[in-house]
């Protein structure tokens, strides 16, 4: 599997490596190979002693290439770029073409010269590399005179698309182009080599879906949707996610775990700004690298922006929504030397509209009549939220970059519904009574998180570590006034208004300490390992209270009020291996292996009732596969077992008031469901410009936590009330198709369709 970075320097270096091989009269007139725009690359390490194993000082390094020289008709060595050592060893030569072989002369006081070959790819992928961008390039002139790619002699295929070209060169593990333009020489001894990726320059736009062999990556910093809204209404564009009217974000029917920059969140998507979203990547079966939690619930990673451009960048953006409600932003970035900082911040102001209709049937027992209710509900909200982030990365040296993210969340939002009711009984008695509902409540909340990690690269490529520790804090406090009229057969008020507020706040944290480890042991297989410890507490304070009219003055009902804390922890390591038959080889797989624990405890303050659950480890295996048919088609196959634990508010046994009309209480007897998901893929891309995508999964879940809802009696208005809780079903099924295609219809016009 391969990370966000991976897909992102995949773009940068397909287009790098397509200007690089135009021909003259293409890309401006100014390609050619070994041409100025040709885009760069570097080599580095460490030059050692090879008795003590300490780095040398002073050691002159140089890249040199060898060229055809016309006027002396024969082949002349030129000195592309040189250095010399820091006392530690370290060194880094930069802007070296991508496309070439080099050779590496290392000389220094009292060692023997030593010389190497060097190059970012192989003779072979240089070749395939040469060959499929000529045949581009052929083809884009052809199309260029008003010749017609369609009509070529029979058995001709098209010129290979980008994406095929890349998995004809590095097959389906992505993660081997994190080398190609940052190559590691390890330490190179001598007898008596920044994991810092170069600027390059974009010049085709990337496509809107990227596919990879666990995840589809959408990037959408582009859309013109993404300026002045919020993450739920970028979600709206993308293929396979659904997204109410209410905003509820669901993905083959579950509601999908959210993660930010790789890691998991207490952020929520209307807390996050379209404007700094880069990309979202789609996780459908995720596998044993992931946390167990959420079921067979997809994950979705919101990547922000970063920008690592040398010098000073920024930009500021404006604007105004639909409804009058102006938004502004801006970001900044940084780098000089061995810092990377980048800074932004975004406010809008929002407004929202929205009508409902609520339809109920009650069928009726000896003890309570048939009986109908109707919900005509108006609700108009107003708001302001400002979102604010900094990070800052610092290149230690050449294999040690620690980096330090902070963000920061406010806002402020009113709500006034307008909720007509109507209520039919048909014996005993037949009666029909009207009422009406009036909420008018306000809330804030604020959110402040930070991350800071530490990455170490060994010398030999592919081989680090990385440690994680991500922290946040959520603070929410509001009050909601509910004003019930009901009104008698002439259209009159029948009594005086029940008046009920709710006066509540909150706060949770949430820590996350990981550590990860990836070792390639061998040429086609790689091991990776980690350990992750999550804990997370919560704390509310909900008072409801009712107006007495002989006092004048709201009066707290602690029977109904809940004020409550809890901790819940879990822990878990994992082990991946992932490889192919063979290096170059059609099949690859990723085998999988996570263990689970987890316990919480919770307690009541109010009544100092306490709920203590643990639940024992568990193991959670995954596996995938994937094999190339032929240069345009693949076929993939994936299994994963995963866990979805009742959580606190669907456990603790008090009842929540805070809709009089739809009371919520929880069950403690709820149990934990596992999910066993499969899915298959099928890619076929027909040419350049034509893709399609089949994707069919089945999942099955035992002891489904399931909501349920029963009438009773509310134990403070004695009226009949609908009572919201949860209980386990035995066991439910789900399964599925889907067809994704992708379609350029032109340079500037693309469409996906799902």
């Amino acid at each position: 599997m391969y990370t966000k970075t991976t897909t992102l320097l995949s773009i940068f270096i397909i287009s790098a490596f397509w200007v690089i091989a135009q021909p003259s009269g293409m890309a401006g007139g100014r390609g050619g190979f070994g041409s100025p725009m040709g885009q760069s690359g570097r080599f580095y390490g460490k030059i050692v002693d090879a008795a003590t194993g300490k780095g040398i000082s002073a050691a002159s390094l140089q890249i040199v290439s060898s060229k055809f020289n016309p006027a002396l008709r024969k082949m002349t060595d030129t000195i592309l770029t040189g250095q010399l050592t820091p006392n530690n060893g370290d060194f880094s030569l930069e802007n070296i073409p991508m496309l070439g072989d080099y050779k590496l002369r290392i000389s220094a006081i009292g060692y023997k010269a030593y010389e190497e070959k060097v190059s970012f790819l192989s003779k072979e992928q240089q070749e395939k590399l040469t060959k499929a961008f000529m045949q581009m390039g052929a083809q884009q002139r052809q199309q260029q005179a008003g010749g017609d790619s369609a009509k070529k002699p029979s058995g001709q295929q098209g010129a290979p698309n980008m994406m095929a070209i890349l998995k004809s060169v590095f097959g389906d593990d992505m993660s081997a182009l994190m080398n190609i333009g940052d190559k590691d020489l390890g330490n190179i001894k001598l007898e008596i080599e920044a994991k810092e990726l170069q600027n390059v320059t974009v010049t085709a736009s990337k496509p809107m879906m990227q596919l990879g062999i666990d995840r589809r990556t959408f990037n959408v910093d582009k859309s013109l949707a993404a300026s002045g809204s919020t993450g739920t209404d970028i979600l709206r564009l993308i293929p396979t996610i659904n997204v109410d009217v209410d905003g509820n974000v669901t993905v083959r029917n579950s509601t999908p775990t959210l993660f930010v920059d790789g890691r998991p969140t207490t952020l929520t998507l209307e807390q996050i700004p379209a404007d700094e979203i880069q990309s979202v990547e789609l996780i459908t079966n995720p596998s044993a690298k992931y946390d167990a939690s959420g079921g067979g619930a997809a994950i979705l990673n919101i990547i922000l922006k970063k920008n690592r451009k040398p010098g000073y960048n920024g930009s500021v953006r404006a604007g105004i929504d639909s409804r009058g409600m102006p938004n502004a932003g801006g970001d900044l970035s940084v780098r000089k030397g061995k810092i990377v900082g980048n800074v932004s911040g975004n406010f809008s102001m929002r407004k929202t509209l929205s009508w409902t209709d609520i339809n109920t049937a009650f069928t009726g027992n000896s003890v309570s009549p048939p009986t109908l209710q109707n919900q005509d509900i108006y609700s108009e909200g107003d708001g302001l939220f400002g979102f604010g982030r900094a990070g800052i990365d610092y290149l230690m040296d050449n294999r040690n970059t620690l980096s330090v993210t902070f963000n920061a969340v406010r806002g402020s939002f009113e709500n006034e519904e307008t909720n007509k009711m109507r209520y039919d009984s048909f014996y005993n008695p037949i009666k029909t009574w009207n009422g009406a509902r009036i909420t008018k409540g306000g809330r804030d909340f604020q959110n402040f998180g930070a991350t800071i990690g530490f990455k170490h690269n060994f010398a030999k490529p592919g081989h680090e570590l990385t440690a994680d520790i991500n922290v946040n804090e959520s603070t929410n406090w509001g009050v909601s006034d509910f004003i019930n009229q009901m009104y008698g057969p002439d259209g009159n008020p029948a009594e005086r208004p029940t008046i009920q507020r709710t006066d509540g706040d909150g706060s949770s944290r949430f820590g996350v300490a990981q550590l990860d480890y990836v070792n390639p042991f061998k040429k086609t297989m790689k091991f990776e390992g980690g350990l992750r410890a999550q804990i997370r507490t919560f704390e509310t304070r909900n008072d409801n209270l009712i107006f007495d009219y002989n006092t004048g003055d709201f009066v707290l009902i602690p029977s109904i009020s809940a004020n409550y804390e809890f901790v819940d922890r879990v822990y878990a390591a994992y082990g991946i291996i992932t490889g192919r038959n063979k290096e170059g080889g059609r099949f690859g797989y990723n085998l999988g292996l996570r263990a689970e624990s987890s316990n919480y405890d919770g307690e009541l303050t109010q009544t100092s009732e306490k709920f203590e659950v643990e639940f024992p480890i568990s193991l959670f295996p995954s596996a995938f596969a994937s094999y190339k048919l032929n240069d345009r088609s693949d076929l993939q196959f994936n299994y994963s077992r995963r866990i979805n634990r009742p959580n606190f508010f669907q456990l603790i046994p008090f009842i929540d008031y805070t809709d009089p009309l739809n009371l919520r209480v929880g069950n403690p007897a709820l149990k934990p469901e596992f999910t066993n998901s499969f899915e298959t893929n099928y890619s076929y891309q027909f040419n350049n410009n034509h893709s399609i995508l089949a994707s069919a999964y089945f999942r099955h879940t035992t002891d489904l936590i399931t909501p349920y809802q029963y009438k009773d009696v509310n134990p403070v208005t004695k009226d009949s009330v609908i009572y919201n809780t949860f209980v386990n079903a035995q066991s439910s099924t789900r399964y599925g198709l889907e067809v994704t295609s992708t379609n350029k219809v032109s340079s500037k016009f693309d469409i996906i369709s799902n």
